[in-house]
């Protein structure tokens, strides 16, 4: 299948609140630290010592060694190869990760079948994890019971709705199920419309052990974290995932994104699919009967190897092609002209090299005056289909991530995607695991690839977006005098979403 080469002169750029994004060159500066290599002799299709392709089973994974055999060669690993070699280790445990989390379930979240396609209209396990409203009540109240549905229909049976309310917090960058892109209502950045004019959805879930974690420290409100910082200390340390005697799974959270599917994407059993109830905030009404496809899969989980968590992303294969920046030569974008892609077209995408198009940007922030001057918030979420312009996103490779289009990575997906033949999920790809080189000792664990992000969760942010180092900031607790919060949160901004109690509001009100 050949490919063809788009010659594009000039790059775009975009803001993040107050800074700005900028596209960097390979001769960045970074910190004096030993940063993360990955040479090119150490790019090969071979699995680590002592490793095995992950089974297509619903076993999940306590941490990367679930995936070791026991049984080394004794084969040497190249002294410089160390980070590759381990690279592959969490790459396998995020794949076989991705399988377990989306075999089949019953509503309680228990795999069901022997087989990944079977059952097709039962939830997928993640399905099954609680929501951050679920557990961050607006009243501060106790979280839901494991297991219950976040939303059900009249007859009392599961109901599956996407949901796209901004939940305002004394943090604004705090991510939802509309901001996921890195667009919110500071910063003008559009949010992400596919080809279709449509808005893409995102969604939070928050597996049982970092569920338990929180309700058993009561750390759902606000008085609760008040009262942990007390008794407990000012160190959250959500549950570590473990192999060996006594094995435990570790705290895990995730972001999935989802677009409106065509009646041709349907039919063409490429996606993985649900039918849900989808609301809009600007106009508060639901619409129901279309068809979402899954494009983007975030799963972070923290293991006892990596105390600053594991950050794996996929993808769907069909998303975007990609925009190489590596060294000064001139930047191209890649595309396979036999695909159609789902968020870049050929007639109208050649400008796009950032995640987004000019045409694009120039909308919002005209859309952005129209609605400051009608009085509502800047975000766009209300604009009429018509006036709508598709993203026209490319996945960015830049020298501090060109593991994502390396042979191993390739090779890996290639073998995994050979193991789901014949099943919807043939169709998803890894496209990187960041993980902590140096655990433990601060610089955020100094992530390996240097940075990471989804095209289609972290738009803007693919240059020089870094999961581990975003994180690494997360605060909980109440606010000091300056009006910021100083207690670190082990790497999860969740605890933000905690609310005060009715009860507490409604005493601090009668006494102003």
């Amino acid at each position: 299948m050949t490919k063809k080469r788009i010659t594009l002169a000039t790059l775009g750029c975009g803001m993040i609140g107050a800074g700005a994004l900028t596209l960097l060159a390979d001769d960045q500066s970074t910190e004096a630290v030993q940063m993360p290599t990955y040479p090119a002799s150490c790019d090969t299709s071979t699995l680590p010592n002592g490793y095995v392709y992950p089974d297509i089973t619903s076993t999940m994974p306590y941490d990367r060694h679930s995936l070791e055999t026991g049984t080394k060669t004794d084969a040497k690993v190249a002294d410089d190869c160390g980070v590759f070699e381990t690279q592959k280790q969490f790459d396998l445990f995020s794949w076989a990760t991705f399988v377990a989390l989306n075999w089949p379930a019953d509503d309680q979240g228990n795999p069901k079948g022997d087989s990944i396609s079977a059952h097709p209209d039962a939830p997928r396990v993640w399905e099954t994890y609680l929501s951050p409203t679920q557990i961050f009540k607006a009243d501060g109240s106790t979280p839901d019971a494991w297991g219950t549905p976040e939303h059900k229909h009249e007859d009392g049976k599961p109901k599956r709705v996407l949901l796209a309310t901004s939940k305002k917090t004394h943090r604004p960058h705090v991510l939802d199920e509309v901001n996921e892109a890195f667009f919110n209502n500071e910063t003008p950045l559009p949010p992400i419309v596919d080809l279709n004019k449509e808005y893409v959805r995102y969604e939070i879930r928050i597996n049982k052990a970092e569920y338990e974690y929180i309700l058993s420290n009561k750390l759902y409100n606000q008085e609760g974290q008040a009262n942990f910082l007390k008794v407990v200390g000012n160190q959250i340390s959500f549950p570590s995932g473990q192999s060996g005697a006594t094995p435990q799974f570790g705290a895990m959270e995730l972001k999935v994104a989802w677009k409106k599917l065509t009646d041709d994407e349907v039919t063409s059993k490429k996606f993985y699919t649900i039918k849900p109830e989808v609301y809009h905030p600007y106009s508060k009404k639901y619409t129901h009967g279309h068809h979402y496809g899954l494009v983007g899969m975030h799963i972070m989980v923290r293991t006892k190897d990596a105390s600053e968590w594991v950050w794996a992303t996929f993808e769907h294969v069909d998303n975007a092609p990609r925009v190489d920046l590596r060294g000064n030569g001139t930047r191209k974008v890649d595309y396979d002209p036999s695909k159609e892609y789902n968020f870049w077209s050929q007639d109208k995408g050649k400008a796009s090299i950032a995640g987004f198009s000019d045409a694009s940007y120039a909308a919002m922030l005209k859309a952005q005056k129209t609605n400051e001057a009608a009085g509502k918030p800047a975000a766009d979420y209300s604009q009429e289909k018509a006036d709508r312009i598709p993203s026209q996103i490319t996945q960015v490779i830049t020298s501090n991530n060109d593991v994502i289009d390396s042979t191993w990575t390739n090779s890996l997906n290639a073998e995994m995607q050979k193991k789901l033949k014949g099943t919807v999920w043939e169709n998803y790809r890894l496209i990187s695991t960041q993980w902590p080189v140096d655990s433990g000792t601060g610089r955020a664990g100094n992530p390996a690839p240097i940075s990471l992000g989804n095209p289609v969760m972290e738009t803007y942010m693919q240059v020089n977006g870094s999961c581990m180092n975003c994180h690494a900031g997360a605060t909980f607790g109440p606010l000091n005098s300056d009006g910021v919060q100083t207690n670190m949160a082990n790497f999860s901004f969740m605890l933000q979403r905690a609310h005060k109690t009715t009860t507490s509001t409604t005493k601090n009100d009668s006494n102003e």
